[in-house]
């Protein structure tokens, strides 16, 4: 049973006033927003307090996890699995972000240290012009972005807003200012279809592409350490509605000690 968009609204604004507003969530009063990001904010906020509140994620200083890529065929079954290390942290108000990914050519190691980003392959440093060094500001902010969720929804730069959809449910689109992260072009669609406080479903696209690319993944778990709530699994859906890939986020470790050697140019 739906519970009934007034109701939601009633309820998940209180939720979003009490946890998400103020210094943790949109700076903003209520009267200067427009109905549809007053919807956003409450649906958001409902999940963010669900997942312990803003206190929970200001607390987390560092972690350590393992993300691990599926890779499906045609008739849905594992064609390949791929782990990567991740270790995280914030320095100075930086965000930092080291990636270990085994390939068969040997081991690569992608660290974004929030202004400047280092690749190496097997130990040996790579080029500047070479791929994986391109790239490894955006795989940083992606590992940290999707661990950080929903608590970095609220972060400055951030906008939101919220349409009730025809058969149930709630849409809220994101979207980010011009100069937010690595693709600030980038557009979300975060799904809530059913009366518990999480998304069932995120899609998104890329780089103001067009809707033909867009990519559609269904969310199937939470997890938790201590009060910190985080995704469990993103899987990828063809538009035939067969999985080509999940995302899987386990043995998470909260404030570990990192060496500054991690994050080191080598």
């Amino acid at each position: 049973m739906r519970i009934p968009i007034s109701t939601r609204v009633l309820v998940f604004a209180a939720v979003s006033t009490a946890g998400a507003c103020g210094a943790s969530g949109p700076s903003t009063a209520d009267a200067e927003r427009a109905p549809d990001q007053v919807l956003a904010d409450s649906l958001v906020g409902a999940w963010l307090a669900e997942a312990g509140g803003m206190e929970v994620w200001r607390g987390v200083e560092s972690a350590r996890f393992t993300i691990t890529t599926v890779w499906f065929d045609s008739a849905g079954e594992i064609r390949r699995m791929r782990p990567r290390r991740v270790e995280m942290r914030l320095v100075d108000g930086m965000e930092q972000a080291r990636v270990e990914r085994p390939e068969a050519e040997g081991l690569y190691v992608q660290t974004w240290t929030g202004s400047g980003a280092w690749a190496t392959l097997n130990d040996l440093p790579m080029r500047a012009d070479t791929k994986e060094v391109e790239e490894t500001e955006y795989v940083g902010r992606d590992v940290v972005y999707w661990f950080g969720l929903p608590y970095k929804l609220f972060d400055p730069g951030v906008n939101r807003r919220a349409t009730a959809l025809a058969d149930g449910g709630y849409e809220v689109l994101v979207t980010f200012g011009d100069d937010i992260g690595a693709h600030p072009g980038d557009r979300y669609f975060y799904y809530f279809l059913d009366e518990d406080p999480f998304p069932e479903e995120v899609h998104y696209i890329e780089q103001d592409r067009t809707e033909e690319s867009r990519n559609r993944t269904i969310w199937s778990g939470f997890g938790r350490v201590g009060d910190f709530t985080y995704v469990v699994a993103r899987r990828w859906l063809n538009a035939e509605g067969m999985p080509t890939k999940e995302l899987r986020i386990d043995d998470v470790q909260l404030n570990p000690a990192l060496s500054d050697s991690l994050f080191a140019t080598p």
